[in-house]
């Protein structure tokens, strides 16, 4: 986890998010090097964390899926140790989330790792 002093977010590159002590107005998603998606916190309506159900039968699969509902659209993730993130969600304090290379799976037993993040827009009646 990266924490952050006076308000900047920062990142490494074995971190999957970032955080800031500073009211965060946007949660920023990425999806690669060029694609970013953000919502801004109001739009926040739930969330949700447990098990990954489609991950029973498959010891490699993300065991976790946390799930964010915004009024323009829902966010999946999938991974694991996804607790941190839901945690810095509810004191406001996440700034980004974003997938990492495989090869830092089990860089830290005790740090999240996000697998895959799937956003699906809410279409307008």
């Amino acid at each position: 986890m990266t924490l952050t002093r006076k308000g900047s977010a920062s990142s490494t590159e074995e971190n999957c998010f970032t955080t800031t002590n500073k009211y965060c107005a946007c949660i920023k998603f990425q999806l690669d090097k060029e694609n970013w998606h953000g919502f801004h916190t109001s739009q926040l309506i739930d969330y949700t964390l447990g098990p990954n159900l489609d991950a029973r039968d498959d010891r490699n699969a993300p065991p976790q899926k946390l799930v964010l509902a915004f009024s323009t659209a829902d966010v999946v993730i999938l991974g694991w140790r996804l607790e941190d993130l839901a945690n810095k969600l509810c004191e406001n304090e996440l700034a980004t989330v974003r997938l990492l290379p495989k090869r830092y799976e089990d860089l830290d037993r005790f740090k999240p790792f996000v697998a895959s993040i799937k956003i699906t827009t809410i279409e307008k009646a």
